[in-house]
């Protein structure tokens, strides 16, 4: 392993380490629901066969994905999120790979590739993501999802002096070693560099305030809300999303 490769894996661990105690601490709940909503919003997409879920964190979407697929490969460079996906599930049809993106080399073609909060983590999300059109099976979709720049509370916390810009890192966005925020634009220019054509572009939240002032201020009422309005601005949205075919 060279040393560039090394030094992410590295990160990987020290991210994987932090990410109950620090990352999510004080907003699980809207956590889980927001993974339970993304999970939702991109079900209608899944073609049924073999899946590839690229990038698992603590293996909650990869719970929910497995009965979904003939098999599931799960590839992710922390030893410690795959250790806590072996803690919470069992089955003959999960296959779980510790490495990178970069490196992979799969075993078979995918109906299905996950690509959930990956690619503002990737050096080269173009090439990982032109990698993973060659991974797919005929008929086979990428979905992808990412934080998004335009989201209403980087809006604000431009006005607020929070953010110089709204694609500026915030302390989380450093904290997960993202190195960029995506705007809808670079997310669809990232994915036709890739060769992908999207077929859906979606959102998840519009939010106005932090997770932790959501989860520690808000009603269950006005949460829904808030998540129903992803059909109506989901360029506003928290998180945006594409469903893509080779």
């Amino acid at each position: 392993m060279n040393n560039a490769n090394q030094t992410a894996q590295k990160f990987l661990q020290q991210s994987a380490a932090m990410y109950h105690n620090s990352i999510l601490s004080g907003w699980e709940s809207l956590y889980q629901r927001k993974r339970q909503k993304l999970f939702l919003a991109l079900r209608p997409y899944h073609v049924s066969g073999h899946g590839l879920e690229l990038g698992s964190a603590d293996g909650i979407m990869t719970e929910k994905l497995l009965p979904d697929f003939e098999t599931l490969t799960v590839v992710d460079g922390s030893q410690i999120f795959l250790d806590q996906i072996r803690t919470r599930i069992t089955s003959p049809k999960l296959r779980l790979v510790h490495g990178l993106f970069e490196t992979f080399q799969p075993e078979q073609k995918y109906s299905t590739i996950f690509m959930t909060h990956i690619i503002e983590h990737l050096e080269d999300p173009v090439g990982v993501l032109k990698k993973a059109r060659g991974w797919l099976a005929p008929g086979g979709r990428i979905l992808i999802a990412v934080p998004n720049a335009k989201s209403l509370h980087r809006y604000i916390g431009v006005k607020l002096g929070m953010l110089e810009r709204i694609d500026a890192f915030n302390e989380q966005d450093v904290a997960l070693g993202h190195k960029r925020v995506y705007a809808p634009e670079m997310l669809r220019a990232h994915v036709g560099e890739a060769g992908l054509n999207i077929i859906k572009f979606g959102g998840l939240m519009v939010k106005p305030l932090s997770n932790r002032q959501i989860e520690k201020q808000w009603s269950e009422d006005l949460i829904e809300a808030f998540f129903a309005l992803s059909e109506d601005m989901p360029e506003l949205c928290s998180e945006i999303y594409v469903v893509t075919t080779a």
